[in-house]
């Protein structure tokens, strides 16, 4: 899902603030969960049932670790943890932009369906 470009509605403006505010929280927590497991930033070459394996069992993990009140791993400015695209894109034949435009048009349907359930006043 993506914010509207020229909301027109308080409707389609209250959807965009709400989709910042909740992306930037998930933006910190994916932050702290590749600081916390660097695996998931620099990329497991593994089958892909077991990746999916992994991801899981590292948030099982984080959210252990956080009901235990241990405290985040630090910010290390020097740690430079880059999810390795352009390598995974050309080892796996990815093309980036595979199926773009039916993205945007079933997440224009899915968004409009949000706007009109969840942010009329």
């Amino acid at each position: 899902m993506t914010p509207l470009l020229n909301p027109r509605t308080p409707a389609e403006q209250l959807y965009n603030e709400w989709h910042i505010r909740t992306r930037n929280i998930i933006e910190r927590l994916f932050g702290i969960w590749k600081r916390r497991f660097p695996v998931l930033a620099l990329g497991l070459r593994l089958q892909l049932d077991k990746v999916m394996v992994v991801i899981v069992a590292t948030a099982v993990l984080h959210n252990i670790v956080r009901q235990n009140g241990d405290e985040e791993p630090s910010e290390n400015p020097n740690l430079n943890l880059p999810a390795p695209w352009d390598e995974i894109f050309n080892y796996g034949n990815i093309n980036p932009l595979d199926n773009a435009d039916n993205r945007n048009n079933d997440n224009a349907a899915d968004r409009r369906i949000l706007i009109n359930d969840y942010f009329q006043r």
